[in-house]
C-alpha cells in the first residue's frame, strides 16, 4: 500500500505574526520541535512560513531587528493529506524546500494544520513511527512519573 502524506503528517503548526521578532520565532521553533512557522495576518490569514533556513541566512545580519515579515518567505507549499508520499518528496526537491504543509482542517483561514518535513519522510525510510504531539493526557502521566 502506498504511503500518503496523512501517514506521517505532524499534526499541528506553530503560527507567529508578520511583527514577531525573530529570537521569539526561534524559541518556538526549538520548544515544537518545528522546522518552519507559519506567518499569520489577522485579515489575510497565511501570508508566509519563516524556516530554519531563513533564519539562519538572517543570522549574518542584524537579526535582533529584524521581524517575520523581514525574512520569510511568501510562498507556502501545501499538499492535501491524501497526496502520495513520493508526489510531497518530489515537490519538495523541484521547490527546494524541507517541507509542505497541510490545509485541510482550516480552509477558511488558510491556516495550516499539519506539515510534513524532510525528517519524517527519513523516519519513514527508516522503519520509525511518525512523530505525533504528546496528548494531554499523555503529558499527565509524564509529569506524575516526575
Amino acid at each position: 500500500m502506498k504511503k500518503l502524506a496523512r501517514d506521517i503528517m505532524k499534526i499541528g503548526v506553530p503560527v507567529c505574526t508578520p511583527n514577531t521578532k525573530l529570537d521569539e520565532i526561534a524559541k518556538m521553533m526549538i520548544r515544537d520541535g518545528a522546522d518552519a512557522v507559519i506567518v499569520m495576518d489577522e485579515e489575510e490569514g497565511a501570508v508566509g512560513v519563516v524556516s530554519q533556513s531563513d533564519l539562519v541566512r538572517a543570522f549574518t545580519r542584524n537579526w535582533q531587528l529584524l521581524s517575520a515579515k523581514d525574512v520569510m518567505t511568501e510562498k507556502i507549499l501545501s499538499v492535501a493529506p491524501d497526496s502520495p508520499l513520493t508526489a510531497v518528496a518530489n515537490m519538495m526537491q523541484d521547490e527546494k524546500v524541507h517541507q509542505v504543509f497541510i490545509m485541510h482542517e482550516h480552509p477558511e483561514t488558510g491556516k495550516p494544520s499539519a506539515v510534513v518535513t524532510m525528517r519524517a519522510i527519513v523516519r519513514e525510510m527508516a522503519g520509525l513511527p511518525a512523530e505525533r504531539p504528546e496528548t494531554p493526557i499523555e503529558r499527565l502521566q509524564k509529569a506524575r512519573k516526575k
